[in-house]
Parts: structure tokens; sequence; C-alpha cells
């Protein structure tokens, strides 16, 4: 039987989702509140599907697959919302996450569990991301993989950084932006201007 865990700060949604999942033969290993619930039960249960809300206080669904994804590279995820313009989110695009919109029905919600088991879930190898150093006006954009994005983010010097939303293809030099990373953690940014560029204002 399909397992999963099921994550939205709603009750309600949980209950009317529970009932649904149950009706399909998908088993509910437990349900939490927010992304860092959800990261907690990941660990704990290890299930084969996390299914999130996006928007939620605190630790929104974003937070739940970047964190999961970080304890295992090949966690599934649905995404159920009722925001309709998720589905221009580069993020969830870029690692190809189904959205389940509501109100919910049976048939889709079987149907994307179906297609999200049978697929190969590996991360993309390169893609563009954006960012902005504190205290600079400009936004730059990069080639990084899945990892060094993470680790980009976690960088005292950036203020913003995010996937481009839009990908030309470029090539990932993987050893020069691991040593501009490595640089950046001691504050010097030379390397990864070097291997950025200035994005355009509209």
């Amino acid at each position: 039987m399909v397992n999963c865990i099921l994550i939205d700060d709603d009750q309600d949604i949980v209950d009317v989702f529970s009932e649904l999942l149950h009706v399909i033969g998908v088993d509910i290993l437990a349900t939490g509140n927010d992304g860092k619930d959800a990261v907690e039960l990941y660990k704990q249960h290890k299930p084969n599907l996390v299914l999130s809300d996006l928007q939620m206080p605190r630790y929104d669904g974003y937070y739940a697959v970047e964190n999961i994804k970080d304890v295992d590279s090949k966690a599934k995820f649905i995404i159920i919302t009722g925001d309709l313009n998720v589905r221009n989110s580069p993020f969830l695009n870029l690692l190809n996450i189904p959205i389940i919109y509501k109100p919910f029905d049976v048939h889709q919600i079987k149907q994307t569990i179906t297609d999200i088991l049978l697929q190969e879930n590996e991360l993309p190898e390169s893609f563009e991301i954006q960012y902005k150093f504190k205290e600079d006006t400009h936004l730059y954009t990069c080639t990084v993989n899945y990892q060094q994005y993470r680790n980009f983010k976690l960088l005292p010097i950036i203020e913003e950084c995010n996937i481009a939303p839009t990908q030309k293809s470029t090539k990932l030099f993987y050893n020069e932006m691991q040593n501009a990373l490595n640089l950046a953690t001691e504050s010097n940014v030379s390397h990864i201007r070097k291997l950025s560029e200035i994005t355009p204002h509209d």
C-alpha cells in the first residue's frame, strides 16, 4: 500500500483529504501543520509521498520541500493548494512537483499519485538562479546545481536567492562555482561575481 504524510495548517482540509486518500487506498502515516512538521515527520516515517499545502504560517511548503530534499534528494511531493498562481512557480516547475488545486477531485488525486510514483525523481543537473547581495541594488544570475543553490541561500552575504523564472541553456562550471562558494563563506565575492551576470531590470 502507498503511504504518505499529509501537511496542512487547516484541520478541515486535513480531514477531507484524509477521507479521499482512504477511499483510494493511500495510508496516511502522520499529519502535520507546517513545513517544520513535514521535515520531522519525513525523517521519522520515510513515506513514499509527501502531500503538503504551500501557504502555512512560519514554515511553509517551500521550506518543507527544500529541507526534505536535503535529507533525501529522491523524496516525492504533491502540493495541495487553492492558489492558482502556484502553477507559475519556477521552483516547483524545476523540480517537477505536481499540484492539486482545491476543491479536490478524487480522480485527479488518484491519477496524480499514480503518475508521481512512476516518475524518476532526479534533481536537475544544473539550472539558473537569481540572487542579490546585501546592500547591492543589482540582481545577479548564475548557473548552479541543486546543492550549490542550497549553499547559496545560506550565505550571510546573500539577501535573497531564487530559481530564475526562465531558464537559458548555460553550462555549469561545477568546480569553479564550488570554489567561488567556498570563498564567499569568507565574504570574498569576487569569484562569484565573475561567474554571474547582472540581470537587467524590466
